[in-house]
């Protein structure tokens, strides 16, 4: 099947977020774990499953949608459904490509040219490094220009890594182990907003 030439706007949230507003705020909570201590065990942190909302804001849309993403060590797999589009989307990737399925429609890129799906669809999107920010962790690969702890000196705040600007509103505890559960991940005007009810952790 021909792989489109864009991406509709559910999947360009997707890959995005591979990343609500209508969550209430969540009290930031405290970890006796220096940051150390807290990076290690999110770096162990390699099989989860994250279940809550995003929403995509550029100059030309803004929507939001229901997200659970699963993660089982370089395997991601996230199922979208909502306001963003009619049909529900899968994205998949086991660290070398990615796929999305969007109904009958199927489209593939080979994530070892980080070129590829800025050609194929005008977005420069850091696929390789979002599971890493979403627990609150920098990228093991990539230039860090800034990285700032917050009032727990155990949790990241502020990164930016590689130009995208990841702010961490909030945390929680999941499974005996401080997660975000709000964040917003920004780069020239592309914003997005994730908010996380729920963790579901494996540990090995």
């Amino acid at each position: 099947m021909s792989r489109p030439a864009r991406l509709p706007g559910i999947a360009l949230a997707l890959v995005v977020l591979l990343l609500a507003a209508c969550a209430g705020p969540q009290p930031r909570v405290r970890t006796a774990a220096t940051w150390e201590e807290h990076s290690a065990q999110l770096k162990d942190l390699a099989n989860w499953t994250a279940e809550g909302k995003l929403a995509l804001r550029t100059p030309r849309q803004s929507e939001s949608a229901s997200l659970t993403w699963h993660q089982h060590g370089v395997i991601s797999r996230l199922q979208i459904s909502g306001p963003l589009g009619v049909a529900a989307t899968t994205l998949y990737s086991n660290g070398q490509t990615l796929e999305i399925r969007q109904g009958d429609e199927t489209s593939t890129w080979d994530l070892s040219d980080t070129t590829a799906l800025e050609r194929r669809t005008g977005w420069d999107l850091p696929l390789l490094a979002l599971p890493h920010w979403i627990k609150g962790l920098p990228a093991p690969e990539g230039d860090i220009q800034l990285m700032e702890m917050g009032p727990d000196p155990a949790l990241l705040q502020d990164l930016e890594q590689d130009a995208w600007q990841i702010h961490y509103e909030t945390y929680a505890n999941f499974g005996g182990l401080t997660l975000p559960t709000r964040l917003q991940i920004q780069h020239k005007d592309t914003t997005v907003r994730l908010i996380i009810r729920d963790w579901q952790l494996a540990h090995d």
